[in-house]
């Protein structure tokens, strides 16, 4: 018997299937991520249109049938189409760097509505052209808090609690007191730069983008590879 689901979605990815479908790659809110099946997407006007488009947030129904691998999509319906984010180079780029790292950090099966409207909050920030110079890092910031691995920002030493001399270690995840730091590699932040990193974690990105044109390049460096070490990301896709 076939279980049918109703969720929303983000379409990641969807490629060609045989001569008229498309298998598409969605992070859903109630499933995570899931690849459909949309028998007929090709053809002419099909009934899905637009919608599996990457980026395209959707409510969809699935079904699922016994002994398939594949679920197959029974209707897709946008919610919001964030065109405009495939109108400019650098939007496009980034729409798909977001999505990209979104689809190798997930995992089939494993819901988490908290990652889900954190990646909607955002396209809808790239929508208003907010911050287009640093959303990247905020987002690997706030994925990395979403899913457990929240770094240790306040400026107390992450190991004994003492206060830190802004001594980043990305292996530890968080500052180092002086003692602590001496056998781990660390990156020095300045006092801004430290404010910095706080406000990108506490504000949001409206209120980021009144106060910063942009993020220092040591700022970048360290939230890329902190979710290199942390969420195992592909460097190639942050880096």
């Amino acid at each position: 018997m076939s279980k049918i689901t109703r969720t929303e979605g983000l379409v990641l990815s969807s490629r060609p299937f045989r001569e008229s479908s498309k298998i598409a790659v969605i992070f859903t809110r109630k499933s995570g991520r899931i690849d459909v099946l949309a028998h007929g997407a090709r053809r002419p006007g099909s009934k899905f249109g637009a919608s599996l488009e990457p980026g395209t947030e959707l409510s969809l129904i699935y079904y699922e049938r016994e002994n398939k691998n594949l679920l197959t999509l029974s209707s897709a319906d946008i919610i919001v189409s964030h065109q405009k984010l495939r109108e400019s180079r650098d939007s496009l780029k980034l729409l798909y760097r977001v999505l990209g790292f979104l689809s190798h950090i997930s995992h089939p099966g494993e819901s988490n509505s908290g990652l889900y409207n954190l990646t909607v909050s955002l396209l809808n920030a790239m929508d208003k052209g907010n911050s287009i110079g640093y959303l990247f890092e905020y987002y690997l910031l706030h994925t990395a808090s979403t899913v457990g691995y929240h770094p240790g920002i306040d400026e107390r030493c992450v190991i004994c609690g003492k206060k830190t001399e802004g001594k980043f270690s990305i292996v530890s995840g968080g500052f180092l007191c002086s003692e602590h730091s001496k056998e781990d590699s660390t990156l020095y932040l300045t006092k801004q730069e430290r404010i910095m990193l706080y406000e990108l974690s506490e504000f949001s990105v409206e209120n980021l983008s009144k106060k910063y044109n942009s993020i220092t390049p040591l700022i970048s460096k360290l939230l890329r590879q902190y979710a290199v070490y942390h969420l195992h990301a592909d460097p190639k896709l942050v880096l």
